[in-house]
């Protein structure tokens, strides 16, 4: 057998190329990484730095790693024997198992297994989990290479290091730990055969929610064991007979001091650019150097979270996790925290875990951080069993529901010197610069560039009236905020008041596939996105990002973008000027900074609020809404709006941007200011109803059915 294997591993390795050819050559210097064992876990990281130099931290995990020699002999054999009965013997593929997995894809009947370790090291390590032809031809061959250059004990330390347990444990030197409460020499052969064949399906077969699936999966792997000859029948009897008891959680991560919110969304950042990269090689290198400025990023995410604080005082936070009602019914300490920690694994700064039990607060034990403060007030949002942090402001915390994202641009280069994701990231760490929000009217920037570029008057009249169109089975009707209705109105101003019907009348005329590759060449939305071709989306229903709305306010500069005319671009620069100087974001640059173009933002239901823009040299966009996508709260006793909300931050912003030196080229005067007024011409306003006699079109009828 040993024979045949070896043969078809060699035929495998040579014709690689060959058989590779249609789907792209593989290169060996992937596999070459899988035999250096140490390096073939999760545990490389590299350093990465702000644009100046400064450290904003690491990228990657530092997880703790395992040798050949630290791993039982049971536990391997039992591997072996649930996952490559022919480890030994074969080259790193198995010709039966392989082929049929690839007539499987070719025939679109896919069905998992069949693979070696080695090729499972290299899915985990290399090629992911694809179910493609290429993937399994890379998968082989890099199996074949790796068997040829590092022997099998490092091909096991690799795979031990490489694959998941589950609970937490990212390889195998936790696993034990987290699963059993054990160390690896600790455990029995029921555990062993539990750990080896929890690697299939680590969330499902955990007993403490699938109890009868947990028990028949470590029974088969100890079925295997005996008859591959690894144990005796009366050992696999007496392990099956063995309860299977597995501890109540993972232990939790080592309780740490939350990285700067600052750092952690910059280190976010650039995780995107450094997909694929071998980490361990890109430390060797030095690490990585993000475009990111220290001084913008701390200052964005500072401007940003004084914000996103006041908010979220008016409106319930959740709490960060539960603790079980049974380990506070028998007062088990050990359990009540462990569950806290791992509710709250980072921690702010000086702050304590606090768990909601009836009428008391239990707070715990930190008597390194001192006195434990006064607790200012007991919010009404607090739930039972909830976890909570108390911060050294004697202010209970929960998980901020009030977020929000900014990313400034340098549209010189195209490349991002402020990037923050919300606040509060030992709380929440997604990253909301690609959050998928309703840009509200600030798409309506799009939509107006495309009216100029066919053939609209900016400084011409346009209908306000209300129009009516078919919806389904039903009829629709767009109205402005505040459900005004102003008449005949200049282009320009309709712009500068942010007019919706006047945005969804465009859209009707011009056509929404010929304002489609606006939105797609700015980078807005994916190319044949289908919600596009709805007249919706004229007024901001279909959802894009933060990061995609900067880099698109980038290609807005009419001395450099090629996304309309030079005309039109000079055009809608003059409106957005007209936006900050008397339109909805007139009352947060009143006091200045000058120079600043934008349109602001509020999607339906006061959900999510916009400031998009530019200056001479930068491009930004800065939201704010609620992780839960409901109605933001007042504010000062403001409803909640782009211009009243976010223009006030992106004001204060670019300030502090010039202040620092980082933004130097001003559109002051604007190189194309606001127009001149044009007196809006009222008329009687006339409530729409649907009357299929009407279609919409250039004759401003009052309104139009569709």
């Amino acid at each position: 057998m040993s024979d045949a294997f070896a043969v078809f591993g060699a035929l495998v390795a040579l014709s690689a190329p060959i058989v590779a050819g249609p789907v792209g050559f593989v290169e060996p210097e992937h596999a070459i990484v899988l035999g250096q064992s140490e390096r073939a876990g999760a545990s490389a990281s590299a350093p990465a730095f702000y644009a100046g130099g400064e450290e904003m931290g690491r990228l990657g995990t530092d997880n703790p790693t395992v040798t050949f020699q630290d791993l039982p002999e049971t536990f391997i054999q039992a591997l072996i024997a649930v996952e490559d009965t022919q480890f030994k013997q074969h080259m790193g593929v198995d010709p039966v198992g392989l082929t049929r997995a690839a007539t499987g894809i070719a025939t679109g009947r896919f069905a998992g297994g069949g693979s070696t370790l080695s090729q499972q090291l290299a899915k985990n390590v290399i090629t992911g989990a694809r179910q493609t032809l290429d993937r399994k031809i890379e998968e082989a061959y890099s199996a074949v290479v790796t068997e040829t250059l590092a022997d099998k004990e490092e091909i096991l330390e690799s795979y031990a290091n490489a694959v998941f347990f589950g609970r937490r444990s990212q390889g195998a030197a936790r696993a034990a730990q987290n699963w059993f409460d054990k160390e690896w020499d600790q455990l029995s052969l029921s555990e062993y055969a539990f750990l080896a064949g929890v690697l299939q399906a680590p969330s499902a077969l955990d007993p403490l929610r699938n109890r009868e699936r947990a028990v028949a999966r470590r029974d088969h792997v100890l079925g295997r064991m005996e008859q591959v000859g690894f144990i005796t029948a009366e050992e696999a009897a007496a392990a099956m007979a063995e309860p299977l008891e597995v501890s109540p959680g993972p232990r939790p991560v080592r309780s740490s001091i939350a990285i700067p919110d600052a750092d952690f969304w910059a280190l976010s950042e650039a995780r995107r650019f450094i997909v694929g990269e071998n980490l361990a090689d890109l430390a060797e290198r030095g690490g990585y150097v993000s475009t990111i400025r220290r001084n913008a990023q701390f200052m964005v995410q500072e401007v940003l979270a004084e914000q996103l604080m006041r908010l979220n005082g008016q409106v319930a936070q959740e709490p960060l996790g539960f603790v079980p009602e049974e380990a506070l019914a028998a007062n088990n300490q050990t359990r009540i925290w462990r569950a806290a920690r791992e509710a709250v694994s980072f921690m702010p700064e000086g702050a304590w875990r606090v768990v909601v039990h009836g009428d008391e607060l239990l707070i715990e034990d930190r008597p390194a951080l001192g006195d434990v403060p006064e607790i200012a007030n007991r919010p009404n949002w607090l739930r039972p069993r909830g976890v909570y942090v108390l911060t050294a402001d004697g202010e209970l915390m929960g998980r901020p529901n009030v977020q929000g994202a900014a990313v400034v641009i340098d549209t010189a280069t195209n490349e991002t010197i402020a990037s923050v994701g919300g606040f509060a990231t030992w709380a929440s760490q997604f990253d909301r610069t690609r959050a998928m929000r309703q840009p509200g009217s600030s798409i309506k920037t799009f939509v107006w560039l495309a009216a100029l570029e066919y053939g609209y008057n900016p400084e011409g009249y346009i209908s306000d009236e209300p129009l009516t169109f078919r919806d389904g089975d039903g009829w629709w009707t767009p109205r402005n905020y505040g459900r005004e209705t102003l008449g005949l109105v200049p282009f320009f101003t309709a712009f500068e008041r942010s007019l919706n019907v006047v945005a969804v009348r465009i859209a009707d005329f011009v056509g929404m596939d010929r304002i489609r590759p606006f939105l797609e060449d700015s980078q807005l939305y994916s190319f044949g996105e289908p919600r596009l071709s709805n007249l919706s989306t004229s007024i901001g229903a279909v959802e894009t990002t933060p990061a995609a709305m900067a880099m698109a306010m980038s290609l807005l500069d009419p001395r450099t973008s090629d996304l309309a005319s030079r005309s039109a671009l000079e055009e809608l620069e003059s409106m957005m000027s007209g936006v900050v100087v008397r339109g909805t974001a007139a009352g947060a640059f009143a006091n200045g900074p000058s120079g600043v173009v934008g349109k602001t933002g509020t999607s339906q239901n006061h959900r999510d609020t916009w400031f998009v823009g530019r200056t001479g040299d930068l491009a930004f966009a800065i939201w704010i809404g609620r992780d839960d996508d409901l109605r933001l709260p007042n504010l000062d006793g403001r409803r909640p709006t782009g211009g009243g909300f976010v223009a006030p931050l992106a004001a204060k912003i670019v300030t502090e941007l010039r202040a620092m030196g980082l933004s130097e080229a001003e559109l002051n005067p604007p190189l194309f200011p606001p127009k001149p007024i044009i007196p809006i011409q009222p008329v009687q306003p006339i409530e729409p109803e649907p009357d299929p006699r009407y279609s919409a079109g250039r004759d401003n009828r009052p309104f139009s059915v569709r």
